[in-house]
């Protein structure tokens, strides 16, 4: 009997010790990337771009910075965390001329890359980008 009380406390202390001392995905993605954005256009049109995000689950949201010849924009970011998979609608603040992007893109611990767009905008801005966490 004693014997099996001491097997049960010791698997109960090494389940909360495990649990404890791992990092979920939402941790993880936690942070602030940086780099740049190149346009689909002219490869000589480059943007920065920052974005700061956290997740909760797969619900992603954050803030962004978009900063080109022509834009410096800022706004709110939301979206989804499907495994490496993120899908973010970037927003601009309120009262902001600038368009609204949507992002795919891959997440691999310190780096987000993949495709932006623009949408309901009067202009074409597309391309890829690739972001490295600070």
């Amino acid at each position: 009997m004693r014997l099996q009380r001491r097997g049960t406390t010791l698997a109960v202390v090494l389940a909360l010790a495990l649990t404890a001392c791992s990092k979920s995905d939402d941790d993880e993605l936690t942070g602030t990337y940086s780099g740049d954005a190149v346009d689909s256009q002219s490869s000589s049109n480059r943007k920065e771009l920052t974005l700061t995000v956290a997740a909760a689950g797969t619900t992603v949201s954050g803030t962004y910075h978009l900063k080109a010849i022509l834009v410096d924009t800022n706004g709110i970011v939301n979206g989804t965390l499907n495994g490496s998979a993120l899908a973010l609608v970037l927003t601009p603040s309120t009262g902001s001329a600038d368009c609204p992007y949507n992002i795919t893109g891959t997440w691999t611990g310190d780096r987000i890359t993949g495709t932006y767009a623009a949408f309901n905008c009067f202009v074409r801005s597309d391309g890829t980008f690739d972001l490295k966490k600070k």
